[in-house]
């Protein structure tokens, strides 16, 4: 039986504005340690291993590990109000297969996840979740770990690129200027770490090709709609339908600062409930089965842009990004969100030029179609918040976090009042 959902249209995708895929933007760069690099100084806490990480380097295996834990309250808002513990660890593995004996420019990166603890999202009624690490892939049970990542990398050449396999859309925005982070980073609201959409699952298979030239980066994905947390996707691959996305991302200097400006089309025969079908019900209601609608749409406009940025080897500089996307509003959920922010390294505290800080606001607008099929039993309100996290490195291994986010929630009349803060360790 199709039954109507209300949160899970947050779940079931989100929005990634980088157009382009490189090979570098799926890991971290690594910086080569010796056992005579203070813990304080070097990247990882761990080091080198006595030579075994250069070493396993060197052979083509690059190895990231991270724990990242959180202690955040509900101040106000509808609900119990009250604090929780929680944390993340994962683990990836990148593989350069060209120092295997492979193929030059062929790669392949696994990763697992693990959350744990008490979580708030969904807490107060608010749709959007206010903890991004721990929403994915869950926290409770067996749906508090994946491998969250098994895909094939081939680097053609300078200009092309793609990704095949199971792919972490988290991750893959991790890389966006000012934004992005996969809540551990950065923000820690889902619509700055990687905006809903509602047509891209968290984690999805498929294939995403990226082609960068001088004037612009295009980026094509053909994927399964269907959401593969939690499972590899591989039994039922593409039995629901297929999605396609394209995009231009254009490189923009203003005053000799970098920027973009970016564009974004997707579309998909995933079919979904008709929420304008008039046997609609909710699903504790009895009998009607609803009829489903297929094909969705979605077109997006993005931007970022530098403000400042200081020279030398200094990282310090701030920018400024924001996006607006609309969607066909039935079967999707989500009919229109906006968002808009600040954010930059250093330039606060005198002295703390490795410190990271944000501030964003966003508005999530729900179908109005979902808002009338529910309206005799459920007020659904469209969504807006703001955010705010700064983050202290204590060393490059070491960062602590705190985070404010005062949200008008969707399925609450009161506001809500999230504080946070985050301990995050790079092993």
């Amino acid at each position: 039986m199709n039954t109507l959902e209300i949160r899970p249209y947050f779940l079931a995708g989100f929005f990634v504005s980088a157009a382009s895929v490189s090979m570098a933007q799926q890991t971290e760069q690594q910086k080569t340690v010796t056992e005579t690099d203070s813990w304080r100084d070097r990247a990882t806490l761990t080091g080198d291993w006595g030579g075994a990480r250069t070493e396993l380097q060197d052979k083509g295996f690059t190895i990231e590990s991270r724990l990242s834990q959180f202690y955040q309250g509900q101040m106000s808002g509808g609900g119990d109000n009250g604090w929780e513990y929680s944390g993340k660890l994962d683990l990836q593995v990148r593989t350069d297969l060209a120092k295997l004996g492979f193929w030059k420019g062929s790669s392949f990166t696994i990763k697992g996840e693990y959350n744990f603890g008490q979580s708030l999202n969904g807490v107060g009624g608010v749709i959007a979740p206010v903890n991004s690490a721990l929403y994915f892939p869950g926290i409770d049970g067996s749906d508090a770990y994946d491998i969250s990542s098994f895909y094939f990398g081939q680097k053609v050449n300078e200009e092309l690129s793609l990704l095949v396999g199971k792919i972490n859309m988290i991750d893959l925005a991790a890389s966006k200027p000012f934004m992005g982070g996969a809540g551990i980073d950065g923000f820690w609201n889902i619509t700055f770490v990687a905006p809903p959409s509602g047509l891209v699952p968290p984690y999805l298979l498929g294939a995403i090709m990226s082609y960068k030239t001088d004037a612009a980066n295009y980026g094509l994905w053909i994927y399964d709609p269907q959401d593969v947390v939690n499972r590899s996707g591989l039994e039922d691959a593409f039995s629901e339908g297929v999605t396609l996305r394209a995009n231009v991302d254009i490189p923009v200097n203003i005053g000799g600062l970098p920027g973009h400006q970016g564009f974004t089309v997707l579309y998909s025969t995933f079919d979904g409930t008709n929420l304008e079908d008039p046997e609609l019900e909710l699903p504790e209601l009895p009998a009607g089965t609803p009829n489903t609608k297929s094909e969705r749409y979605y077109f997006a406009y993005t931007f970022d842009q530098t403000l400042f940025q200081r020279g030398g080897k200094s990282k310090e500089g701030m920018g400024v990004f924001g996006q607006i996307g609309v969607s066909d509003g039935n079967p999707t959920r989500l009919y229109w969100s906006a968002l808009a922010g600040i954010s930059g390294r250093g330039m606060i505290l005198p002295g703390r030029t490795d410190d990271n800080w944000g501030v964003g606001v966003y508005y999530d607008a729900i179908s109005p179609h979902l808002i009338d099929a529910v309206a005799p039993q459920l007020k659904v309100t469209d969504e807006s918040g703001i955010e705010f996290f700064y983050n202290w490195a204590i060393t490059p291994n070491i960062n602590l976090g705190v985070d404010l986010q005062v949200i008008n929630p969707s399925l609450s009349s009161e506001q809500s009042v999230f504080l946070g803060t985050r301990l995050v360790v790079r092993f």
